[in-house]
């Protein structure tokens, strides 16, 4: 799904928690989060601080010492990397099978046609979550290409979407962007800061 909230509604917190009922049902299970290079250390703290029984690892470095880091990846339940450098460790990563993939400020991953948004439809999933703070609804083709990577088909080849959603103009446009609207949102939860009273942490 997506996770779409406002900021500061806690979608760390979500994510850490879906992360950990994942790994109760499923022991020795691993899980990935992937996010902008910035907030590496700040998801460690997190899962830390809301999960401290979760051994997670940040891989980060120069080549030889990620190198090091990938060849213990099943000594550990979270694994944290930067969008940047899974595309350099990519051939590791989609050899692994994950039982959750996270993706941080998933709007890195908006344009199809980019490395970031090629490689993290490598990665081999059970469960995929995508955190974004920009709303999608700007961007039909934003939505596409977060739509791939969650349930890859869902929205058919990027050809026929254009086709039936951005190129139809009218009536037609209008309807076939309902359609579309109801097609997606059982997957995407976008909530409103404005909507919570303050107390709200």
């Amino acid at each position: 799904g997506i996770l779409a909230d406002d900021m500061g509604l806690g979608k760390t917190v979500q994510a850490v928690c879906a992360i950990t009922q994942n790994h109760q049902k499923n022991k020795g299970s691993h899980s990935l989060i992937v996010c902008p290079t910035s907030l590496l250390y700040n998801w460690k703290e997190e899962l830390h601080k809301f999960n401290p029984k979760l051994k997670a690892i940040v891989i980060d470095g120069i080549p030889g010492q990620r190198k090091k880091l990938l060849q213990k990846l099943s000594d550990y339940d979270v694994v944290i990397t930067s969008y940047t450098l899974l595309q350099k460790d990519i051939e590791i990563y989609s050899q692994t099978p994950f039982s959750y993939a996270v993706l941080d400020e998933a709007q890195h991953i908006k344009n199809r046609g980019t490395r970031n948004a090629k490689s993290v439809k490598m990665i081999q999933a059970a469960h995929r979550l995508i955190l974004t703070g920009t709303p999608i609804e700007n961007s039909l083709e934003e939505l596409w290409s977060l739509m791939d990577f969650l349930m890859p088909g869902l929205l058919s080849t990027y050809d026929r979407f254009l086709e039936k959603y951005i190129r139809v103009q009218g009536q037609q446009h209008a309807q076939n962007i309902e359609y579309l609207r109801k097609k997606v949102s059982p997957f995407i939860l976008d909530r409103k800061s404005t909507r919570l009273n303050s107390s709200h942490g």
